[in-house]
């Protein structure tokens, strides 16, 4: 009999699953994998078996509770079966990277089979040049970006000679117990009650040093009051509304693009001006939708911003995520400049933005606020993501990939892509480092920009110009 453990599913995770009652709101993060040639095929089961081992919620399936009282649980599957997980296909049409997009919104349109664990893998070999691509799809309430490239440390090698990799100890693969309804019931009502407790402490605790603060620091503390006040109405204030006038329609239907370009020259151009590489991203971002509503006839004097939906890392330095599983972000929530039209002029203009959009005082209770929505019915908790979420414009994610590069199965991965969920925006550009190249996975929703081959070329045009800043400067 499998022992009972605690695999009840954090409360960032279970917001990203319990969200879905909208179809729209679905979080689906999809990896595109190029390589130069067609991986071994055994080599690359294998790999894909110790990654499961090592992400125990790769092996399991989400179970909920009676009347969705609490975050459900990951309970191993009797189910699990890698070959429905992980399938080989033969390419066709153009076989060349525009074929593996294809494959890629396919998958990621189509919603997973709740009764098996979130994820699965097509592996594509016969393209143009006899090269290859794997095509992953894994649910966000898995993990998050940054875990997702601690996840894939167990596919990745160093060299192309798979017989090389370092012998490594694997965990003890744990299976976990089974709840009847009875016992999830029961759970349930103590976890709700502990949590109720547990979160209005937090949030009183908050209030109770912004008071006991007045005794020692009258007027500083007010200030901190006020601050975290109105830092809080931001952050939960309803945005169902685009700011974009032209970006408007959401529906399920997905575009995929891919972007490249010098790593070296965006990290410059944003250091040379005395800002980060954060900042040279989102002026990438904010040219492209400027121009893109110039090509629609609305200038920055119609829409001088949009609303943009940021990840903040919170994982330390030491933090490996658990394996990579888990997430460990909040989002942050604020108007995005569009202009001015000058990218040196719009990397200077953005740092004081994104810097106070990461230094938010309410950050810090939104894993407080996060749980109590897990306490909520699903329809609940949806409607109130959903009247924070389909407002926003554009959703824009940073991760740090490997900066050498990295073997799968005996094939060099040649580029390394993410395409991160929309999550009720008008699109979602993902931005990630890899072996000296910057590479910007665009996922648009093509009701909102039903002409994706301009804002792709509007996007590609401010890319080039924040590059050619990052050469200057260098």
């Amino acid at each position: 009999m499998s022992q009972k453990i605690d695999s009840r599913m954090g409360v960032f995770d279970a917001v990203m699953w319990g969200v879905e009652t909208d179809p729209l709101l679905r979080s689906v993060i999809t990896l595109v994998v190029m390589l130069d040639k067609k991986p071994d095929r055994k080599v690359l089961l294998q790999r894909i078996e110790e990654m499961t081992i090592r992400v125990p919620a790769l092996r399991r399936r989400v179970v909920g509770n009676p009347m969705s009282l609490v975050p459900p649980r990951w309970e191993s599957s009797d189910d699990f079966d890698m070959n429905y997980h992980v399938r080989f296909r033969k390419a066709a049409n153009t076989r060349d990277e525009a074929h593996v997009l294809d494959v890629a919104e396919h998958v990621a349109e189509m919603d997973f089979d709740r009764a098996r664990p979130l994820w699965e893998a097509i592996v594509i070999d016969g393209l143009k040049g006899n090269k290859a691509a794997i095509v992953m799809k894994i649910h966000h309430a898995i993990t998050d970006g940054v875990g997702g490239m601690a996840m894939a440390a167990s596919l990745f090698d160093l060299t192309n000679d798979p017989s090389q990799r370092p012998e490594q100890e694997l965990p003890k693969l744990e299976e976990t117990g089974k709840e009847d309804a009875m016992e999830r019931i029961t759970g349930g009502a103590e976890l709700t009650a502990k949590t109720a407790i547990d979160q209005t402490k937090a949030v009183v605790g908050k209030g109770r040093d912004i008071v006991s603060g007045t005794v020692t620091d009258p007027i500083g503390t007010v200030k901190s009051g006020v601050d975290w006040t109105a830092s809080a109405a931001r952050m939960l204030a309803p945005a169902s509304t685009p700011m974009s006038p032209v970006m408007r329609g959401r529906s399920l239907g997905v575009h995929f693009a891919i972007l490249e370009a010098p790593f070296d020259a965006i990290r410059k151009a944003g250091k040379a001006n005395g800002g980060t590489l954060n900042d040279a991203f989102m002026a990438v971002v904010a040219g492209g939708i400027a121009k893109y509503h110039a090509a629609h006839g609305v200038s920055l004097d119609d829409v001088a911003e949009v609303r943009v939906n940021m990840p903040v890392n919170l994982r330390s330095s030491d933090d490996d995520g658990g394996g990579g599983g888990g997430n460990r972000w909040v989002p942050a929530r604020f108007p995005l400049p569009l202009g001015p039209d000058d990218a040196v002029a719009r990397v200077k203009e953005l740092h004081p933005v994104l810097q106070q959009a990461r230094l938010e005082p309410a950050l810090e209770i939104s894993e407080p606020i996060f749980r109590l929505m897990t306490t909520l019915p699903r329809t609940a908790m949806t409607g109130i993501a959903a009247g924070m979420m389909k407002g926003t414009d554009v959703a824009a994610t940073n991760v740090p990939g490997p900066p050498i590069p990295m073997f799968v199965a005996g094939a060099e991965v040649k580029q390394l892509v993410p395409f991160a969920p929309k999550g009720g925006a008008a699109m979602n550009v993902a931005f990630m480092s890899y072996n000296g190249k910057a590479e910007f996975g665009v996922n648009l929703d093509t009701a909102a920009i039903y002409d994706h081959d301009v804002m792709v070329r509007c996007l590609q045009e401010s890319l080039d110009e924040v590059v050619a800043v990052g050469q200057a400067a260098g």
